[in-house]
């Protein structure tokens, strides 16, 4: 589909091009079987949906959290659940071993418990300071088997 897309120029303007060892040349019998209104049609479609189409992944993300960040509260116990949701969800941290979280009202998170190598205790720690309303996060990782 791409490789159309991308030739479709050069078929319009009657322009032959190579593709392997096959050589293809549009006509004017070809591109009256596409019909230029459909052309027109399919090529403005396409630019809707390139102006419509949603930001990228990060943008979305932070939408969403916003979202449900808005619904659930600051409370210490909704802040420890969405820490640990984040570390358990987040694709640096959800196959490592999940520490213990406790979080006052304040904002400070503190994690705790045994981690494979320092790496991954540094990789655990950004990802809870990513979670919104959390401003202290208190590294008490030990590195062990």
């Amino acid at each position: 589909m791409i490789w159309f897309l991308l030739t479709l120029p050069f078929k319009v303007l009657g322009l032959g091009f190579k593709t392997g060892a096959l050589s293809t040349k549009v006509t004017h019998r070809s591109l009256r079987l596409v019909g230029y209104r459909r052309l027109f049609v399919f090529g403005a479609g396409v630019g809707v949906g390139l102006l419509l189409a949603p930001g990228p992944g990060a943008e979305l993300r932070a939408k969403l959290r916003e979202l449900v960040d808005g619904t659930l509260g600051s409370s210490s116990g909704d802040l420890t659940s969405r820490v640990r949701d984040e570390l358990s969800s987040s694709p640096r941290t959800w196959h490592l071993p999940q520490p213990n979280v406790l979080a006052d009202g304040e904002g400070r998170v503190t994690l705790s418990g045994t981690v494979p190598d320092a790496a991954a205790g540094t990789d655990l720690e950004r990802v809870a300071r990513t979670v919104r309303g959390v401003v202290v996060v208190e590294n008490r990782l030990q590195t062990g088997s």
